[in-house]
């Protein structure tokens, strides 16, 4: 798994996994990804809180 410009919570868990040795948590995920550059964006979609993590200095695919 390779990092995007916008992440879910599940994609950075598996990114974790992955390539860390801690085991994925909500804390855990989100402290990884602040030292990774990435912020927390957590809209209201369909009256339901989702998190997604943004990193702005990650070019977006051009797909």
């Amino acid at each position: 798994m390779e990092l995007k410009q916008r992440m879910t919570f599940n994609e950075m868990s598996l990114h974790m996994k992955k390539h860390s040795f801690k085991l994925p948590s909500r804390v855990s995920v989100g402290k990884y990804a602040k030292e990774l550059g990435f912020k927390v964006y957590k809209p209201m979609i369909d009256r339901k809180i989702h998190f997604f993590y943004i990193n702005e200095n990650i070019p977006a695919n051009q797909d």
